[in-house]
């Protein structure tokens, strides 16, 4: 079971040994506010070819384990690249399936200690469209450049008004863990619509 509210003990591989490092889950509003210190640059190389970097994320990062890290004895220090590892593995929601359940969609997600899934409502057309307008910013720049900003808030929007039910959970579901939810259930549904389509 996933429960956000429980101290969790990550060991950090490094040159130097392990570093046991000792967090609490970040809150919605502290993975809202991480993810809108992360830019990300896309810039277009050319022939469909695209290079994504996101070049402030170690500095966020770093803010958010200021955050979240519990007070210890001769804890060992942490660098900013270091902080970075343990906020992905933090954020870690792999999609392992997609499944229509009648009109909508269960997704299987693996996160961190393990499975859980979500039984999401087939979204309408309004509700994809208001979606990808606040959930990402795009601002084109010079040279084939291009900035992009998330807000998780509306993937949160969405995952309450879809919601059926979730499992694996001890508690309430992560936003982090919605978003990649969300996602997953609309490229489902745009795949399924790309799939129905006649060839003629």
């Amino acid at each position: 079971m996933f429960d956000a509210k429980q101290p969790i003990t990550l060991h950090l591989r490094t040159p130097e040994g392990v570093k046991p490092v000792r967090v609490r889950f970040p809150t919605d509003e502290e993975w809202i506010d991480r993810q809108k210190r992360r830019k990300v640059i896309v810039k277009q190389l050319g022939r469909g070819v695209s290079e994504t970097t996101v070049p402030d994320s170690a500095e966020a990062d770093a803010a958010l384990l200021a955050k979240i890290r519990l007070p210890e004895e001769n804890a060992p220090e942490v660098d900013a690249f270091e902080a970075s590892r343990i906020t992905e593995q933090l954020s870690q929601a792999d999609v392992d399936d997609v499944v229509q359940v009648g009109d909508g969609f269960r997704v299987t997600l693996r996160v961190l200690g393990g499975t859980v899934s979500h039984v999401l409502r087939m979204p309408s057309a309004k509700d994809v469209f208001e979606y990808r307008r606040g959930f990402a910013r795009v601002l084109d720049l010079p040279y084939n450049r291009q900035e992009l900003f998330i807000n998780l808030a509306p993937a949160a929007t969405l995952f309450k008004k879809l919601l059926e039910s979730s499992e694996g959970y001890s508690g309430d579901v992560p936003i982090i863990h919605q978003a990649v939810a969300v996602k997953a259930a609309i490229d489902a549904l745009d795949g399924a619509f790309m799939g129905t389509g006649d060839p003629n």
